[in-house]
């Protein structure tokens, strides 16, 4: 049976708009008076009705999604996420409005968010960070400011910002090496294909992934192979690259991708006459269809429902409920898909 005031009150022998006054925080309670309610509000496990209080108060909270534009197939589910996640706390007065910006070949990210900041516009601010060390100070004007930045799918773990709704890089690094480690326990030639850049999630991958050869104590050489940004929008680059490695890449055992351009390369793959252990991350009905050719071994995946859906409850009970402890971060779990199960992975597949 829901706790309401009028409960609160007859307990306690008070009037229900006095208890209405110390639920919501109004003057005109004496100390004493304040303490007896909560103390009984909390016993009983009353909570407040947030979509009556909205009613009566009409107080909007706003919140900004920055999210990259690249690769679109997986900001674009996120973004898909975020916005029907949403439209559950509508009615509490929460309203988003999801941001996309560039961040290849150049990053706009800093420059964005600064503006945002100076607009006071958001009482909170979510960013799924580019270059981590760039935005630590922009995040941390930004908590100065009494405006609440979360970062959501990649961390900006050194700056003051509330949490982290995301991956563990680190691991999805480890397990890649795990999986090629599973498929082919011979291995002794490994390519890691990661971007040129040294973003946070790129530094994680690739110590997770060396990591995991080094304390198997297994004798792997791996050659890395670095792609510009730009191979995001200018695809020729790519296949220029892979096929000056093209000797390297038909001696390997198998190939790790860290960045997000599984969906182009096997494009590539699809026309070599050896076939390695072909590991990735995401999916699309691309890499979907490359799993009904056999040319990607698995795919690391991450659950952009999870991110949206725990993001959007974190900023709700930090913004909006009341008497809370901290709020903490939450690592989504790695999904791991291959050929069986990739139809589960993406929409409108049976």
């Amino acid at each position: 049976m829901r706790v309401t005031t009028k409960r609160i009150a007859e307990e306690l022998g008070l009037s229900m708009a006095t208890v209405d006054r110390v639920l919501n925080n109004r003057q005109g309670v004496s100390a004493k008076t304040v303490e007896k309610v909560k103390a009984k509000a909390q016993e009983l496990g009353y909570r407040s009705n947030k979509a009556a209080k909205f009613l009566a108060t009409q107080k909007i909270t706003n919140v900004a999604f920055i999210l990259p534009k690249f690769p679109d197939y997986f900001w674009n589910d996120l973004n898909h996420e975020i916005t029907e996640g949403a439209k559950l706390y509508e009615d509490f007065g929460l309203r988003v409005d999801v941001h996309r910006v560039d961040t290849v070949p150049v990053n706009h990210q800093v420059e964005y968010m600064k503006e945002l900041v100076l607009a006071k516009k958001y009482e909170a601010i979510v960013i799924a960070a580019h270059d981590t060390k760039l935005l630590e100070p922009i995040i941390n004007q930004a908590i100065k400011q009494n405006i609440a930045v979360f970062t959501i799918n990649t961390d900006v773990p050194h700056s003051e910002r509330i949490a982290y709704v995301g991956s563990d890089y680190y691991d999805f690094g480890y397990l890649a090496g795990e999986l090629i480690h599973l498929f082919t326990k011979k291995a002794s030639n490994v390519i890691l294909i990661r971007e040129t850049e040294n973003t946070f999630q790129m530094i994680n991958k690739e110590k997770g992934f060396k990591d995991y050869f080094n304390k198997m104590d297994k004798k792997v050489r791996i050659v890395d192979i670095k792609y510009d940004t730009t191979a995001y929008i200018e695809e020729e680059q790519l296949e220029e690259l892979l096929d000056r490695y093209i000797y390297t890449i038909m001696q390997a055992d198998a190939i790790y991708i860290a960045g997000g351009l599984l969906d182009k390369i096997i494009q590539i793959v699809d026309k070599w006459e050896k076939r390695p252990i072909l590991i990735g991350h995401d999916i699309n009905e691309e890499i979907y269809q490359a799993f009904q050719r056999d040319l990607i071994t698995a795919s690391i995946c991450q659950d952009p429902v999870a991110q949206a859906t725990f993001t959007i409850k974190k900023i709700y009970t930090y913004l909006l409920e009341e008497n809370i402890p901290p709020v903490s971060s939450h690592i989504v779990k790695p999904e791991i898909v291959m050929k069986s199960n990739a139809k589960y992975y993406l929409k409108n597949k049976k």
